[in-house]
């Protein structure tokens, strides 16, 4: 179990961006950070990576209750990790687009002395 930070790496960079900066309590070891990254392609893609990681862990057990005088609202927190994740541009629909190569209407437009 590793914990470094270093905001001269983007490791360092993703965990300034999601919180996760304290070595006594963080939340995602460097192998975890690293797949971000790698998944996310960027910085940013990686503390998005990170946030939707968090907040399906979150999600899982996500509460609201008064014990003994003591609030927890687990509520509030996921709705703090879909916040951030919006700042972030993670919370818009992604599009893969791939293409075959020219379409048949297109080589017959050059062909037949189109352009």
């Amino acid at each position: 179990m590793a914990f470094t930070y270093d905001l001269s790496t983007d490791a360092g960079k993703v965990r300034l961006k999601i919180g996760d900066t304290d070595a006594a309590a963080y939340v995602f070891e460097d192998d975890e950070i690293s797949y971000f990254l790698t998944a996310g392609g960027s910085v940013d893609g990686g503390a998005i990576e990170a946030l939707r990681a968090l907040l399906t862990s979150r999600s899982y057990r996500m509460k609201r209750a008064t014990v003994q005088g003591v609030a927890y609202d687990d509520t509030a927190q996921v709705a703090a990790i879909k916040e951030a994740l919006a700042l972030l541009g993670g919370d818009m629909p992604t599009v893969e687009l791939t293409t075959s190569g020219p379409m048949p209407w297109e080589q017959r437009h050059f062909t037949e002395g189109g352009l």
